[in-house]
């Protein structure tokens, strides 16, 4: 119940929107990472998710068409499809991140092995410098491997949800 006071008698409309506020943290930003793919700006995921608009005027209150009052019920199946979407789009982001970290893992290892082949023609100081350069080339071949496996643990986490989301929309249907 919303209660307004010392509204102006010349008020015309009054709308409230509800939003269902996703309070899901992530452990990783996805969208950091695959900012460098091609991502469409409009495919962010929103915190909160529109589920309806209240209208109401001095004469009575607006319906708009079809969108009557709701059932427990059928607010519940309404929550759960957002939900469901909200983690088919994490799933894609992280899928778009894998993909990333993978191309960026092989061009790594193609500049380390390059670097190794150079090596042969080098003189002792040049060597140490292409070693090191090799040794940073390890480790970002290593982060990307590690990035990789964090992103395929997310997914299969963010899949188990999306199982468990499927069952209790089953589970609400029948009630």
């Amino acid at each position: 119940m919303v209660r307004i006071s010392d509204l102006s008698p010349n008020w015309e409309a009054l709308a409230f929107d509800l939003y269902q506020e996703n309070e899901e943290k992530e452990t990783v930003n996805v969208d950091d990472v695959t900012s460098d793919s091609e991502t469409d700006s409009t495919e962010e995921i929103d915190a909160h998710a529109l589920i309806t608009t209240l209208y109401s005027d001095q004469r009575k209150t607006k319906s708009e068409e079809g969108k009557g009052v709701k059932t427990k019920q059928e607010y519940a199946l309404l929550v759960n499809d957002l939900e469901k979407q909200f983690v088919k789009k994490k799933m894609k982001n992280y899928e778009k991140a894998i993909t990333v970290e993978a191309k960026h893992k092989r061009q790594t290892q193609q500049e380390m092995n390059e670097l190794q082949r150079d090596m042969k023609y080098q003189v002792d100081e040049e060597k140490a410098d292409t070693e090191s350069k090799i040794a940073m080339k390890k480790d970002a071949i290593q982060s990307s491997d590690e990035s990789i496996q964090l992103y395929e643990d997310e997914q299969k986490s963010l899949q188990e949800k999306l199982q468990k989301l499927n069952k209790k929309q089953q589970d609400l249907a029948m009630k």
